[in-house]
């Protein structure tokens, strides 16, 4: 099936998110130093042959050289662009959460199922776009959880520490469904997204202020995965037995969430009287810490249909939306749900767990993680990037 996405005729760098015409791309000579001056001093060149305003360059040749170099460069912040940029299109999902709701376990734990299970399941592949992603990546992510069954430490300050300004970038790309309905997989791509995942310290998100400048990729989010702990609400904390280890209760999930929307529309300029227009996935973690608190027939403790059938299932997610939007707001929620309402026009609720276990000691005794991909499916879905199968 050839994925239907219409392609910008702009780009969002995703270090420093400056939008630009396809035609405002600069280019760094690929030579080596020792033989070009330009590569030497870090000259950036332009293309003089930009013609089509609807199309990027694809190269130039080096001024001092003459060698021919593809090496995209952002003209505002001199980062180097991903090779996919301007052919396709490039979305930013930022994953955003209080201090200690579990925002790192999860990505560690998404990025690892996308490459497999979801590869496999939806015939694409996700590739890190850079060695910088690769090796935070493995680092920061991958080895404490899958290498050596660690809790990953607390993200820092993107102010104290500017590695955390730095996004996971990868590329996901998508082969053709092939014959037959797809048992005769395609090789050949049908499309390509390049994704931002970002990882925001809780701490980050306590002022409007701090948010307008060390999270400027929440405004220009193509979507957002909102990581809350249901530990946090009130109600939970009352009804949970006594022996329940607790966290320390942190920044209020609606005060997160008024000062994520009003950062959106300031910087935007939405209007009070207008929704904004950017994917909500509200992902409540720990679900295996209240366990006690749902049925036990509930569809949050069956695995997700989609991966297995290949598709979105927009009958599982009815179910999952549905169910955690009414335990939501019977955990003393409501404000937080009715917010959600008036300020985004479209969202979803999901219950996942990235662990699934109560870690001993710094250690993750028996990793077992659950409906983790959902949110990340839900957001490919709206953006038509994953077909979908209907409640029958």
């Amino acid at each position: 099936m050839k994925l239907n996405f219409k392609k910008k005729d702009y780009y969002i760098c995703p270090y420093c998110f400056s939008k630009h015409d396809l035609t405002d791309v600069s280019f760094a000579c690929k030579n080596e130093p020792e033989k070009c001056n330009n590569a030497r001093d870090g000259v950036l060149m332009k293309s003089k042959s930009s013609e089509n305003k609807n199309e990027m360059p694809e190269f130039v040749f080096c001024t001092e050289c003459g060698e021919k170099t593809n090496v995209k460069v952002c003209p505002t912040c001199h980062a180097e662009l991903p090779y996919a940029i301007g052919e396709y299109d490039n979305l930013v999902f930022a994953v955003i959460g209080a201090k200690e709701a579990g925002k790192s376990h999860y990505i560690a734990v998404l990025i690892d199922k996308i490459m497999n299970e979801i590869g496999s399941a939806f015939n694409c592949s996700l590739s890190a776009a850079n060695d910088a992603t690769i090796s935070r990546y493995r680092n920061d992510f991958y080895n404490p959880v899958f290498k050596r069954s660690e809790l990953i430490r607390v993200t820092r300050s993107a102010k104290t520490d500017s590695s955390v300004k730095q996004p996971l970038i990868y590329n996901l790309a998508f082969k053709e469904q092939g014959m037959f309905g797809g048992f005769f997989k395609s090789n050949k791509i049908s499309n390509v997204v390049t994704i931002a995942f970002f990882d925001t310290a809780g701490e980050d998100l306590d002022s409007e202020d701090t948010m307008k400048t060390v999270n400027r990729y929440i405004y220009n989010s193509s979507g957002i995965i909102f990581i809350l702990d249901p530990l946090q609400l009130e109600h939970v904390r009352d009804v949970l037995p006594p022996e329940t280890s607790l966290p320390e209760q942190n920044t209020a999930i609606e005060d997160l969430l008024s000062r994520t929307a009003n950062l959106i529309r300031k910087a935007n300029n939405i209007k009070i009287d207008k929704l904004i227009d950017i994917p909500v996935a509200v992902a409540f973690s720990k679900m295996d810490a209240v366990d006690s608190l749902i049925d036990p027939s509930s569809c949050i403790n069956y695995s997700s249909k989609h991966v297995n059938k290949g598709c979105f299932d927009i009958s599982d997610f009815e179910d999952m939306n549905g169910t955690m939007e009414s335990l939501v707001r019977s955990w003393g929620g409501e404000n937080f749900a009715n917010q959600l309402n008036a300020n985004f026009k479209d969202y979803g609720y999901f219950g996942v767990t990235a662990l699934g276990c109560n870690p001993e000691s710094s250690k993750i005794t028996k990793l077992r993680p659950h409906r983790v991909e959902d949110p990340f499916l839900w957001l490919l879905y709206k953006y038509k990037l994953i077909k979908a199968e209907k409640r029958k």
